[in-house]
């Protein structure tokens, strides 16, 4: 009897033990710290304009609610670009559920028979009873071999993330293959790739300088009036897509002001879109410390641009560095371009608004109605807001 104990507990541990396998090292690879799952879909004898239209049809259908959606689409490049959010469902009874919402970016390239899928970007919100915020953590800093393993072992807590984030990149896949109709991949054969490289804040990015691309006006009563724009689509400001709150916190902006002969650009997650004086307008906050301050107060126009999560580390340094003694077009390798109201952005944007001041006031402590925030700025000279009609938006 002893024997046959000892030969199930043998089988159940080895049971467990394989099933964890697919969960250890290696399994969330990673390069330069960046996290990204990756897998090619062959799709023989399909041009690149066939492959296009059957994952522009597959993210359509994937990711069509205001939390998942396509944010960008080139089909002459063959890129596509979503943002999604789904729920990680650990444990689900009639008594408790314990989940965590994930945020994350697909990124879709085609070409002629082949379809290349990257999913990156991925962020957790995990609720705990005891906290009235959500605890959010970054794939990077949570489900790593460093992070989530401990002597070959799947930590208890972040180790739940871990499993749950392989299972749904392999249902993701398994989905793609499905709507494919092509062989059923497998995540244990993705690989990680560096999308945008990423340098500490403190150091300068390498990256290669671009120069900018020349503006060419167009016919009358044509759209694209900047050959640098020929690659967005003028949308009117009541179809924005997205949710601006989540745009805001979690993926910035950049606020760019000037013209050609000066501008400034810097990182910003404070701001807002609504309806003023009959306009649709746009709202920003600036600190009168910062560069770009005296450019708003000079210039009618400026622009509120939005870009993927391949940029983020070039948003960190605009957010980080002054132009006052950085270059930061030569040191992010932005490509600036001009709107045809003279107003600066940059072709890397996903979607530009372009705004004209409607209205713009100080701020002040006093001013501040909610105690705990005016505290924090006591002694602190607060940000200056900026409203300014939307006169134009281009998105790719």
């Amino acid at each position: 009897m002893k024997q046959i104990l000892i030969l199930f507990l043998l089988i159940s541990f080895s049971g467990v033990a394989q099933d964890d396998a697919k969960y250890l090292t290696g399994s969330v690879p990673e390069v330069d710290g960046k996290v990204v799952f990756e897998k090619v879909f062959s799709l023989p004898q399909q041009s690149k304009e066939r492959v296009f239209d059957l994952a522009a049809d597959w993210a359509g259908e994937r990711f069509n609610n205001e939390n998942s959606r396509v944010v960008f689409s080139d089909a002459e490049k063959g890129d596509l670009a979503a943002v999604g959010e789904d729920y990680l469902v650990f444990t689900s009874s009639a008594l408790s559920l314990d989940r965590s919402l994930m945020s994350y970016r697909v990124l879709m390239h085609c070409e002629d028979g082949q379809l290349r899928i990257k999913v990156n970007g991925i962020r957790y919100e995990y609720n705990v009873s005891y906290q009235r915020e959500p605890e959010k953590y970054v794939a990077e800093e949570w489900i790593t071999d460093e992070a989530a393993l401990s002597k070959g072992k799947l930590n208890r807590i972040n180790g739940k993330f871990r499993k749950g984030t392989i299972d749904f990149i392999n249902d993701l896949f398994d989905n793609v293959a499905t709507s494919l109709a092509v062989a059923k991949p497998d995540v244990s054969t993705a690989r990680v790739v560096t999308v945008v490289p990423v340098e500490p804040v403190a150091s300068v990015p390498v990256i290669r300088e671009k120069k900018e691309t020349a503006p060419v006006v167009a016919a009358a009563g044509s759209q694209t009036v900047n050959a640098a724009l020929e690659g967005y689509k003028q949308i009117r400001a009541e179809n924005i897509p997205g949710n601006i709150i989540k745009m805001l916190s979690q993926d910035w902006m950049l606020i760019t002001a000037g013209n050609n002969s000066e501008f400034n650009m810097m990182t910003a997650s404070w701001g807002g879109l609504g309806y003023l004086f009959g306009k649709p307008a746009a709202f920003c906050f600036i600190n009168p410390t910062r560069y770009t301050y005296p450019l708003m107060e000079k210039y009618e126009t400026y622009t509120l641009s939005f870009y993927t999560e391949a940029y983020r580390d070039v948003l960190l340094y605009c957010g980080n560095n002054s132009g006052k003694d950085k270059d930061k077009i030569k040191e992010t390798g932005l490509t600036p371009i001009t709107t045809p109201s003279g107003s600066k952005a940059f072709n890397e944007a996903w979607m530009i608004i372009e705004c004209r001041k409607l209205v713009s006031q100080p701020l002040s402590q006093e001013s501040i109605s909610n105690e705990e925030v005016r505290k924090e700025w006591i002694g602190k000279q607060v940000n200056k807001m900026f409203v300014g009609e939307i006169i134009n938006v281009w998105i790719k």
